[in-house]
């Protein structure tokens, strides 16, 4: 009797999971490709510049690149060799950020990647450049965010760090983990008495 039941067990267990594996799957190779079609870009650009307005009207910031190719169903651009400059004060440009690549989602946000470099367009700031390999950019709040390797360089001092939360329109940095500061103090010229 116990091995009776043991072998139904066992005819329902292997019926189960020949059930789920399903390995004769019935559906033509057309109806697995369907699943698989590739999303067509609604225009590919070259040279193309975006503007993005406040609420005032007035210039917020721009985005710029080599290519950009629009994905209207999934709310995405890709861009090659994008740059991103940030206006404040009546148009004045006080951040630009290039990279190799980005992405930027309908959500307007902004994914950079690949050899950074963002710059300060204000003279005599305390930090001049921030290099990394991966950026986040909220376009609407200015702020700015990545856990990758992060390099800050100013006109007396260099810095490493793990992770960087920046507000630019505050123009505040804050470094998540230090590594290294190297102070370099510039020397002035007159103080070459010898």
């Amino acid at each position: 009797m116990n091995r009776n039941i043991v072998i139904i067990i066992g005819v329902i267990f292997l019926a189960a999971a020949v059930l789920i594996w399903r390995p004769f799957d019935d559906s033509g190779p057309l109806e697995q490709e369907a699943g698989y079609r590739q999303i067509q870009p609604d225009f590919t650009a070259t040279g193309l510049i975006v503007r993005v307005y406040d609420e005032r009207g007035e210039l917020a910031h721009r985005i710029a690149a080599e290519e950009m190719t629009h994905y209207s169903p999934i709310g995405l651009t890709e861009l090659m060799a994008p740059t991103y400059i940030l206006q404040l004060n009546q148009g004045n440009d006080i951040w630009q950020v290039q990279a190799e690549q980005g992405s930027f989602y309908a959500d307007n946000s902004l994914v950079l990647e690949r050899n950074i470099e963002m710059t300060s367009l204000t003279a005599a700031e305390f930090i001049e450049r921030i290099e990394t390999s991966y950026l986040t950019i909220d376009t609407d709040a200015g702020m700015v965010t990545t856990e990758q390797p992060v390099l800050i360089i100013g006109p007396d001092f260099t810095a490493r760090g793990e992770g960087l939360r920046a507000d630019l329109h505050a123009q505040t940095v804050e470094m998540i983990k230090h590594v290294e500061t190297i102070y370099t103090g510039r020397r002035n010229p007159s103080d070459n008495n010898e």
